[in-house]
């Protein structure tokens, strides 16, 4: 079992990661553009690199976690990047939300190399990550997920081994695409629940004992009771990048999506109206706006 991991992209799930693996004894070496991260790293015992290429040069495993797909190829196949380090034998964990062709494209690059890449996704939040109840789903080789698996470990309650290359990203588009749905749901029935008159707090755990909640009303769903949505790192990701892949992914095999779509315009809406670096959350504001409700101010600082 390796003890030396490279994490490139150290944002929200990277840094928890990052965290847990730490802690769990493995040497970790990470990179970012960002220096607070670098410095967040070696404040928390780990070794900050220069490089995505210095990374690979380190280290046995390497997990990627970023938000496009530009600096993904940038990482894996551009200048400085996993394969300028010439590692054969390898595996680099690709824990993205990207088309599948993107993820296919630097696989070949990579395995002409020797380094074999993974397609993983993951559910859960930053906050999940850190109490180390991730699940993380693969696809590729079996061999390298073996390989991989003990790291996991470190940050996952769950690992599920999906089997061809591109089934992990399936999957996420599916989890995803059900993530901003559920948002919407949430934030409108709360407004609706809000404009009849009910006492919010009263009603949030009485929903979530019922057959009508789910994972986001339970969590979002409280948010929007204490109007914090700041407190969790998470955003409109899904809106700004995810959607536009699940709904490319999804008129490619012919799936229609009104109700996706209908969602996605609410979130639209809520980053147009400044809320797009708060977590999904607020969106209560804008159903609450809808319903013709008057605001008001959320008990933590709306990030500007």
């Amino acid at each position: 079992m390796t003890k030396k991991i490279g994490v490139i992209g150290l944002g929200a799930m990277g840094s928890a990661m990052a965290l847990r693996m730490i802690k769990a004894g493995y040497d970790v070496v990470g990179t970012d553009l960002r220096q607070a991260c670098l410095d967040e790293l070696a404040t928390n015992g780990g070794k900050p690199a220069s490089s995505a290429r210095a990374v690979a040069e380190a280290v046995d495993i390497v997990i990627i976690s970023l938000a496009s797909e530009a600096a993904f190829h940038a990482v894996t196949t551009g200048r400085d990047s996993i394969l300028e380090a010439k590692r054969s034998g390898i595996v680099v964990v690709d824990t993205c939300t990207l088309a599948i062709s993107d993820k296919v494209a630097a696989r070949d690059k990579l395995k002409a190399g020797g380094i074999t890449l993974l397609d993983c996704t993951l559910s859960g939040t930053r906050p999940i990550v850190l109490a180390g109840n991730l699940i993380l789903y693969a696809s590729g080789e079996a061999a390298a997920f073996a390989m991989a698996e003990d790291a996991f470990k470190a940050f996952t309650r769950s690992r599920i081994f999906l089997g061809e290359f591109g089934n992990a990203s399936k999957l996420k588009y599916v989890i995803n695409f059900l993530v901003l749905i559920h948002n919407a749901a949430t934030a409108e029935a709360m407004a609706l629940a809000r404009k009849s008159g009910l006492d919010l707090a009263l009603i949030q755990p009485l929903v979530d004992d019922s057959f009508g909640s789910s994972k986001i009303w339970g969590l979002r769903g409280k948010m929007m009771v204490d109007r914090d949505y700041t407190a969790s790192r998470g955003t409109y990701g899904i809106a700004r990048k995810d959607a536009v892949v699940i709904g490319a992914f999804a008129q490619s095999i012919a799936a229609p999506t009104p109700m996706f779509q209908t969602a996605l315009q609410m979130h639209v809406a809520a980053i147009s109206q400044g809320y797009g670096d708060n977590d999904t959350a607020s969106l209560f504001e804008i159903y609450s706006k809808f319903a013709g409700l008057e605001a008001l101010a959320p008990q933590t600082p709306v990030i500007e």
